[in-house]
């Protein structure tokens, strides 16, 4: 079996496990140990619906176009004619390590594409995933087609470069699970190792929907690239503000409206009519 179909494989495997039943499980925990009701509310059974739908529909694109779009990323990363480094580099590093190397390494690619979709016409694409007022481990999978391939696109050349593909499948797992614990509702901060780890208090302020904390906090995983680059945010725990993008004006709760609002925001700005609302790109300070 070739890579590509192996990795088609492995996706088909694990889209019931990481995008359903873990996610169910942490918020279960949740609510049942660190009781958190609203976990379990009207409100938060209606955007973990959405959520689904919108995943479900961009992992059957995914699943249908993974050959072509494999294929597309690896014919771009040819044209750039980058110098590999050599594979012996890597010799009798343990896999655990090579993992957390290369999830580190994806993170740092992350950031810089999370941080070109927080620009005015990169945000219509990134707005699915902040569109969640009620933001929790499922909130991680609620992420538009289009992002989906810019950031794998990156952080597979990333890793490729570093002649890392088979850490792919290792850092991805740690990836999602992480990805999911950062976007639970608890207050740790994880002191001393904040800027190493990413904590769900320092995330949380990603998805406020409060003008000081647009544009910042930008790390999937680890939070010293934003300390680096100038867009760490750390006023305290992140308690009683507003989750979401409504005041942008995307829709929580409607999956056909949070899938088109790329299309119907680009050609908007297309027409020349900039839209009323206001944007998630512009910080009150950087």
């Amino acid at each position: 079996m070739d890579p590509v179909t192996r990795a088609a494989a492995f996706y088909k495997s694990s889209v019931l496990i990481e995008v359903v039943l873990v996610p169910a499980l942490l918020c279960l925990i949740l609510a049942l140990v660190f009781r958190r009701r609203t976990e379990l509310s009207w409100h938060a059974i209606q955007n973990t619906a959405a959520t689904l739908l919108v995943v479900f529909v961009n992992y059957g694109f995914a699943l249908w176009f993974f050959r072509d779009i494999a294929a597309a990323i690896q014919a771009g990363y040819d044209l750039l004619r980058i110098p590999q480094l050599d594979a012996a580099i890597w010799n009798g590093w343990p896999i655990w390590l090579l993992a957390v190397l290369g999830l580190a390494a994806k993170d740092l690619v992350d950031y810089w594409n999370h941080r070109l979709m927080h620009t005015r016409l990169g945000w219509p694409t990134h707005a699915a995933h902040h569109s969640d007022t009620h933001v929790n481990a499922f909130t991680a999978f609620r992420i538009h087609a289009i992002e989906m391939v810019m950031m794998t696109a990156g952080h597979i050349m990333m890793l490729t470069w570093l002649q890392m593909p088979h850490v792919i499948p290792a850092a991805l797992i740690l990836s999602g699970l992480h990805t999911m614990y950062v976007h639970m509702d608890l207050p740790w901060r994880h002191g001393p190792l904040k800027l190493l780890i990413a904590s769900p208090s320092f995330h949380r302020w990603h998805h406020a929907d409060v003008p000081a904390a647009y544009g910042k906090n930008l790390a999937n995983h680890v939070p010293l690239w934003d300390k680096l680059f100038g867009t760490y945010y750390d006023p305290g725990p992140c308690r009683d503000v507003p989750m979401g993008a409504t005041s942008s004006g995307v829709e929580d709760k409607d999956p056909v409206a949070i899938l088109t609002y790329p299309v119907r925001e680009w050609a908007r700005m297309w027409s020349g009519r900039r839209s009323a609302k206001p944007a998630r790109t512009k910080p009150s300070h950087v």
